[in-house]
């Protein structure tokens, strides 16, 4: 979507229950001045808003919920419209069964509560309601937690794991949401046509390897329609190194986008949930030192938003030559070593 019609978006989910002053309602989106008057007047001039000095009203009903507040997403989640604290108890219900990570794709899930957090900030930036949502790679789930929502007008997840894609298939339909798409998808391989260009957002967390980050992303970016949409990654600072961080960063601006948003630490893996005890084994940072396993949950995760601007362009990016090259570089000391390296290599 454009800048103009998320912008619409996020004004007219205000006045669905209430009129607006205009000083209210600047405060309710994202934008500059000039695209903030560029959707009021073409709210105004298509009939679906009035102005009677000093409020606005919603004259045709659009379909959009009223606004929900998740309250502050870093301090205090879900402490304003108890709607919110209900999805949560609905998403941890039908997640509690969920398939455990395997070393064998360098899977973890993040916490159940900031995968919900995630999707209330895509909410609150006006990329949730009506979108075509693109996500590639679920082992958090996020696809089933908006599909709680109700508010997507499709998602589409591709995803390698089977066992991952066969349980969301499972769980939307149990809550009753028709409108999702799962492929069984490999990033090495090139985005099926059909997928190309059709998607308001995308969602993926990437392997954080100089090749693979980029390869993940360039994907999504194949996804995207134009100028306004967006993406959602999540980007540690425990496997990527500041040159790392800006390498990619001037890849994002080639691409055509600009960085609008970056939660620090947005996101924690939690130890006890993932099971992953067994990856410690193969993982470097163990091996410089001789460390016990960890009693607190220490890997955390960003969470960056990145708009198109122009474009977007697809960039040539060198595919990594084999499995070892996509997840594994000189900064990936917490990353599991595939079971069918593991055994081929002799545990090395």
């Amino acid at each position: 979507m454009s800048e103009v019609d998320r912008i619409k978006k996020q004004v007219l989910r205000h006045l669905v229950k209430n009129p607006a002053t205009f000083w209210e309602l600047i405060n309710f989106q994202d934008s500059d001045i000039v695209n903030f008057l560029t959707a009021i007047k073409e709210l105004i001039n298509e009939g679906i808003i009035r102005y009677e000095k000093p409020y606005f009203y919603i004259v045709k009903d659009q379909g959009l919920q009223p606004y929900k507040n998740p309250g502050c997403l870093v301090c205090s989640p879900f402490s304003k419209d108890p709607w919110w604290k209900n999805i949560l108890e609905k998403f941890l219900e039908i997640t509690q069964d969920r398939p455990l990570p395997t070393s064998d794709f360098d899977q973890g899930f993040i916490r159940p509560e900031d995968t919900l957090k995630r999707t209330a900030f895509i909410y609150e930036r006006g990329d949730l309601e009506n979108s075509e949502i693109f996500i590639l790679g679920d082992d958090d789930l996020i696809s089933l937690s908006m599909a709680l929502t109700g508010m997507p007008k499709r998602i589409v997840v591709v995803e390698i794991d089977e066992r991952i894609n066969e349980f969301i298939k499972k769980k939307a339909k149990e809550v009753g949401y028709e409108n999702i798409e799962v492929y069984n998808y490999n990033v090495i391989d090139s985005l099926p046509k059909e997928l190309c260009g059709k998607f308001d957002v995308f969602v993926t967390d990437p392997v954080e390897t100089k090749k693979g980050l980029k390869l993940f992303v360039s994907r999504c970016i194949s996804a995207l329609k134009g100028p306004g949409s967006a993406g959602y990654m999540g980007f540690t600072h425990r496997e990527a190194s500041l040159r790392k961080w800006y390498d990619f960063e001037k890849f994002l601006v080639e691409s055509g986008f600009v960085i609008t948003d970056i939660l620090r630490d947005f996101t924690i893996y939690p130890e006890e949930e993932n099971q992953w005890e067994d990856f410690y084994r193969t993982y470097r940072i163990m091996k410089e030192f001789d460390l016990n396993l960890p009693t607190v949950d220490w890997y955390k995760s960003c969470l960056i938003r990145f708009e198109v601007v122009e474009g977007p362009r697809i960039l040539e990016v060198e595919a990594p030559k084999d499995v070892r090259e996509l997840y594994f570089d000189d900064e990936s000391w917490a990353t599991p070593l595939p079971s069918y390296l593991e055994k081929s290599e002799g545990g090395k």
